[in-house]
């Protein structure tokens, strides 16, 4: 099963190689850049300004991907912790605090919650 996954993986990258060495081909042209601010305005190729910019698009979506997925890690912590210290309460003086405890389920994934 995983022989078969990398082979097709492998075959799709070599497709998607292709098709950009095809395109970098059709579209070598030099291309005027007017970055409007600046005195300069460079030349490259069609191919090197498309692919540059989807470049730069990738990398700022990866970096906003990366910091929204580290602020829910941190969330999840603080939850995690509110928790444990909710249960250790619980734990101690189980008669003064109405608090529910979570106990694992079957599945071990879930939370179920026990009212002692």
């Amino acid at each position: 099963m995983r022989s078969t996954l990398r082979i097709v993986v492998r075959l799709f990258l070599a497709i998607i190689i292709g098709i950009v060495a095809i395109f970098a081909v059709a579209n070598r042209t030099p291309t005027k850049v007017d970055l409007s601010p600046l005195p300069f305005t460079p030349e490259a190729p069609l191919f090197v300004v498309i692919l540059g910019a989807m470049a730069v698009g990738l990398i700022i979506g990866a970096g906003l991907s990366s910091l929204a997925r580290q602020r829910l890690k941190w969330q999840a912590r603080s939850q995690r912790k509110r928790a444990d210290a909710l249960e250790k309460a619980a734990d101690d003086e189980p008669a003064k605090t109405q608090i529910p405890r979570a106990g694992a389920t079957d599945t071990g994934r879930r939370l179920l919650l026990n009212q002692d």
